[in-house]
């Protein structure tokens, strides 16, 4: 850093000190010293940069160690290394069809359970408040139909009494219309008391056919609202039912006899409907493995493909297309289903999925530096050439052009793009 420079100002004559005893003139100062400093430092930045010329040319100075790999003649596998898990082929979610507080769990995680086996149960008091307001509403319904019943008997009981009088007095009329019309022929009588009686006898039958009418139309409307009574009474009983299985369902059983698996229940959880509380494993069923693959191979999983494990061959049954994460899910079966006799849900396995045969080819490892324009070693330099690669698997690339077995490539990532590099 440099400082900055002090400026002194003269004093006056009449106070300022000769200085003749003290003072003398400083000699000047040669520039000798910076000259040569500079000089050293500017010969040290190039030979520093001549010597980084060698290995990395016109680009930047990076600080790389150059890794190398020969080209192999020999097996060539294009194959994908997997982790796998394995499930059962056969299995039941166990989701809460009810919700509510766990009363009293009946079975253990791991256990093997029956179908039917009661496996927890809930406590639902606004379930069972529920139900108790739906009997009370049922059993109303149906004392209403009851009593609507009751007095339709009642009407019909009284309308055939009223019929049965009605239908008395036009005999009656009839009848003394008759008498009257013998003494009218007779002439004991007027004409007009021959015409009242037939009045009399026609108001009579007037009446009793208007009675029938009407108790008809009583009684088909009686019937319709005792219809209609009827069917609501079906309708609340068919939601007592419902919530009669519901409360029965408040005590949850096994759909399927096997094991139970990451059932975690404990007494007084709260439970809501759907709640996910475990599976059931069928023994019997089978195993599977299920593996999550990059999306990158999706167009090049099919059925049938082989995959191999400690536990023997396995083959691709189905990929499921949905991608999550960067992901899609392949299910594979084992072609002996008894190698997996020994295996249990849940556990991983390392698999190794083979896209097509095996075959001879020139391989090298994998690395940044393996592209289609590449460096080959011939002494102490490099010399850039186009080749033609093939698949990339395990960590290997095959070759199909452009080098010969015995090659040294360089795979690490190469210093700049220049055609020949130097060596350090």
């Amino acid at each position: 850093m440099l400082r900055p420079l002090m400026t002194v100002l003269p004093l006056p004559p009449s106070i300022a000190p000769s200085g003749a005893a003290m003072d003398r003139p400083a000699p000047a100062r040669s520039r000798r010293p910076r000259i040569v400093a500079a000089a050293a430092a500017v010969v040290t930045v190039l030979v520093g940069g001549g010597l980084a010329w060698a290995w990395r040319g016109p680009a930047p100075a990076v600080a790389l160690t150059p890794q190398f790999a020969a080209v192999a003649q020999g097996e060539f596998r294009d194959e994908l290394a997997l982790r796998g898990r394995v499930e059962p082929m056969r299995s039941v979610q166990l989701d809460a069809t009810e919700s509510g507080r766990v009363e009293a769990v009946l079975a253990r995680d791991g256990e093997v359970v029956e179908a039917g086996a009661p496996l927890y149960r809930l406590d639902s008091p606004e379930r069972e408040q529920l139900l108790l307001q739906r009997g009370a509403e049922v059993a109303q319904q149906m004392a209403n139909a009851s009593a609507q019943r009751s007095a339709q008997a009642t009407s019909l009981a009284q309308s055939r009494r009223e019929l049965a009088q009605l239908a008395s007095g036009v005999e009656q009329a009839q009848a003394e219309w008759q008498r009257q019309r013998a003494l009218a022929d007779a002439g004991f009588i007027s004409p007009a008391a021959l015409e009242q009686a037939d009045r009399a006898r026609r108001l009579a039958t007037t009446l009793l056919s208007q009675a029938r009418e009407d108790q008809r139309a009583e009684a088909e409307i009686r019937a319709q609202s005792l219809a209609e009574m009827d069917r609501a009474v079906l309708r609340l009983q068919g939601g007592l039912r419902l919530l009669e299985r519901a409360q029965e369902r408040l005590l949850q059983r096994a759909p399927i006899a096997g094991q139970i698996s990451g059932f975690q229940l404990q007494v007084g959880a709260s439970v809501r409907a759907g709640d996910r509380l475990g599976r059931i494993d069928d023994p019997d069923g089978g195993l599977r493995v299920v593996a999550d693959i990059d999306e990158f191979y999706l167009s090049r999983l099919r059925p049938g493909l082989r995959a191999d494990s400690e536990r023997g061959p396995l083959e691709l049954v189905q990929t499921l297309p949905q991608v999550q994460d960067g992901k899609v899910r392949a299910l594979l079966r084992w072609r002996d289903p008894a190698a997996a006799a020994a295996l249990r849900p849940g556990q991983a396995l390392d698999l190794k999925l083979a896209f097509t045969a095996p075959r001879q080819a020139m391989s090298l490892p994998d690395g940044p530096g393996v592209q289609a324009r590449l460096y080959v070693r011939q002494g102490d330099r490099l010399f850039r050439r186009e080749v033609r690669l093939g698949g990339r698997a395990a960590g290997r690339v095959e070759v199909l052009a452009g080098l010969r077995p015995g090659d040294q490539v360089l795979i690490s990532q190469p210093p700049s793009d220049a055609d020949v590099l130097a060596l350090p």
